[in-house]
Order: structure tokens, then C-alpha cells, then sequence
């Protein structure tokens, strides 16, 4: 996938990017509404897929990209949130393997 994120400068972190999740697998929902926290860096597997929905102030019809995380996908907490967001993405994955 390409990545559209950009850096001013070498040393300046990138930015972050937000994404919805869907989970659909019992246990890793479990995980996700236990351990996860907003500002915590998370590993996830998934499907990119986009949700169609009514908005029912606008009468307009919505897409919404997110990942959704079935039976085969997977949820990672590499580290947990907190004010230090200024990690490299070599350092956060680290954990990951």
C-alpha cells in the first residue's frame, strides 16, 4: 500500500494515521475493548473494506473505509497509550516480532 504520509524533515517523526477498526472475532473484541486505549500503538491484520450507511441529518449516503479484523486477523498492542508518541516505527516494531 502506498503511504501517503509526509515528513517536513529527516528527524521529525511521521504522522500518524487513524483508521476504524471493525472487529468481528469475539475474543480479539474482548482484547481490543480491554487493552486498548486511546494514543496506544496497535498492530492490526485485517480487511480494508469501506461500510455504506444512511445519515439520516443530511439524507446523504456515507462511505466509510475501515479494517475489519474477522477469524484470520490479528490485534497487537505494541505499546500502550500515553503521551510519548515520538517512537520511531523501527522502534515500535520491535515488539511486534
Amino acid at each position: 500500500m502506498f503511504d501517503q504520509r509526509r515528513a517536513g524533515a529527516e528527524n521529525l517523526p511521521m504522522p500518524a494515521q487513524w483508521h476504524r477498526i471493525a472487529v468481528h472475532n469475539e475474543q480479539l473484541g474482548t482484547y481490543a475493548v480491554q487493552k486498548l486505549v486511546k494514543n496506544a500503538a496497535v498492530y492490526v491484520e485485517g480487511d480494508i473494506e469501506t461500510r455504506a450507511y444512511n445519515d439520516n441529518i443530511n439524507n446523504q449516503v456515507k462511505i466509510v473505509p475501515e479494517i475489519c479484523v474477522r477469524f484470520d486477523g490479528k490485534i497487537h498492542l505494541v505499546q500502550s497509550g500515553g503521551s510519548d508518541v515520538s517512537k520511531s516505527l523501527e522502534e515500535l516494531r520491535e515488539g511486534l516480532f
